[in-house]
């Protein structure tokens, strides 16, 4: 709840609505958001009694008030923050890599003015955002039927198998989509959208139980992947450099990063979620 502009009052000819139910708000009491000013009826934000007697305090009022989308809002600044920081070491990785690959003997790629594209870093934050629902599946075969509805009703159905084998609860689906052009081979990989990204990192941490043919992952933005293939590259030329598989990748925050395989083992300690890949780098979801 919330502090400034929060004033309970009866309104006659004000024509205000209720972004709740979207009904005007005639003689009715109602709650101003305390960071964009929009208005709910008490009933409509589950304002209990004790929280309406705060409110309408004309003084002293210590008791704030934020709608639905500030609320929502407010909680995504961690995960946002958390982005942000992630993609700060990835342009100083891609930094390095560019002064390593051009040999420039004078001023070094790192030390010259870079134009900040905020414009990019909005757009890869909310991409990553929108895939957080998103898991990708391997392996899973194609319906031959002709009709798209059948054919996504049988994808459903086979994830919905696949994760009863290592999940005790039946995600929401909410959609599924096949990628790339079909290929009489193979099967293509199929993204499938769920309604709580919760959900989706709780399936990821326990795919190590499932022992099928069916492979599985996040679905990461084309920022991501080139990061990791970055990273890869850059474990590669260490390890060569040190002779032996000295260093290798983990997730720390959220963020892949090099580290000593001495440390990975202690964080594999305190997260066994995580496990080595075959170059020596680890998988996260």
């Amino acid at each position: 709840m919330s502090n400034n502009n929060l004033i309970d009052e009866e309104v006659d000819d004000l024509e205000i609505v209720c972004t709740l139910c979207t009904e005007k708000i005639i003689n009715a009491k109602f709650a101003r958001c305390d960071s964009c000013g929009k208005s709910n009826h008490y009933n409509c934000a589950k304002i209990t009694p004790t929280e309406q007697r705060s409110l309408e305090l004309r003084s002293n009022r210590r008791l704030k008030f934020f709608c639905n989308d500030c609320t929502n809002g407010m909680s995504a600044l961690p995960q946002i923050l958390s982005t942000i920081s992630v993609l700060q070491d990835e342009i100083k990785l891609l930094r390095q890599s560019i002064s390593e690959c051009k040999h420039r003997d004078t001023t070094s790629v790192d030390q010259q003015p870079q134009d900040f594209d905020i414009e990019q870093v909005i757009e890869e934050i909310a991409d990553r955002q929108m895939k957080r629902r998103n898991i990708i599946f391997h392996g899973v075969i194609e319906s031959e039927k002709l009709n798209v509805a059948e054919r996504q009703a049988e994808d459903v159905q086979n994830v919905t198998k696949t994760l009863s084998l290592f999940n005790d609860n039946c995600p929401n689906i909410i959609m599924t989509a096949r990628l790339g052009k079909k290929n009489s081979n193979k099967p293509r990989p199929l993204r499938v959208v769920l309604d709580d990204p919760r959900t989706v990192t709780s399936i990821l941490k326990r795919k190590n139980l499932y022992k099928g043919p069916i492979g599985f992952s996040s679905d990461k933005t084309l920022q991501q992947r080139k990061h990791m293939l970055s990273l890869k590259n850059e474990l590669e030329r260490l390890n060569s450099i040190e002779g032996g598989q000295q260093k290798t990748i983990k997730y720390i925050k959220g963020c892949p990063k090099i580290v000593d395989i001495d440390l990975s083992k202690s964080l594999n300690s305190k997260n066994p979620s995580t496990s080595p890949t075959k170059s020596g780098s680890t998988t996260k979801m």
